[in-house]
């Protein structure tokens, strides 16, 4: 298979992806919807409308990322809404959301690093690929936390899986496991035509 061929079925499956998401999504506002939760649905809403604007800014800025990493981020916001307001997890479960921040962590810590090195004029050594993916994945992991703060201080109720200053705490220790599994992942993953910043 050329390389020609090989960028449009990859670009055919990126767009198979984004149909496929964004189907997930709208099921489950739908069903959100049936049960009665409109708080849900706008977190749901927010969260599609969010990675819709990046795949804009993607085609306009001429950003790219594997289809592994694009995956990771997908399953990350479908397991927030699916299992955590769909099937309510997040009220039921006091481990799903520390399981989903490593996850999440993970996802985002690949997905901030890939679109990071790609505006680079030169490579980084290997040492600091690591810790600006570490990095990234900590940042990232405080600012959703000062989001969510935020959010929560419009009245949101307290879920019973996320009741304190301890939850927060927690969340950033998983988001920090996350993004050091992210960085090892970079450390020894195989990957394609060896370059450095696509997994």
């Amino acid at each position: 298979m050329n390389v020609g061929s090989q960028g449009v079925n990859q670009n055919l499956l990126r767009k198979i992806l984004d149909g496929v998401f964004l189907a997930i999504q709208i099921a489950l506002m739908l069903g959100l919807a049936n049960q009665g939760y409109p708080a849900f649905i706008r977190s749901v809403a927010a969260t599609t409308v969010a990675w819709f604007a990046y795949v804009w800014l993607e085609s306009r800025c001429f950003f790219s990322i594997s289809n592994y990493v694009r995956t990771a981020v997908m399953l990350t916001i479908v397991f927030d809404s699916f299992f955590g307001y769909y099937l309510g997890y997040y009220v039921t479960s006091t481990i799903f959301d520390k399981l989903l921040h490593i996850f999440g962590a993970y996802a985002f810590s690949l997905f901030a690093y890939v679109l990071v090195v790609q505006r680079l004029s030169s490579p980084l050594p290997h040492i600091l690929n690591c810790i600006l993916i570490i990095s990234l994945g900590i940042s990232l992991g405080a600012l959703y936390e000062i989001a969510e703060f935020l959010v929560d201080s419009f009245g949101n109720p307290v879920l019973p899986g996320q009741p304190s200053l301890l939850d927060t705490d927690l969340d950033l220790i998983c988001d920090t496991v996350g993004a050091i599994l992210a960085a090892i992942h970079f450390q020894y993953a195989e990957f394609v035509n060896r370059h450095p910043y696509r997994f």
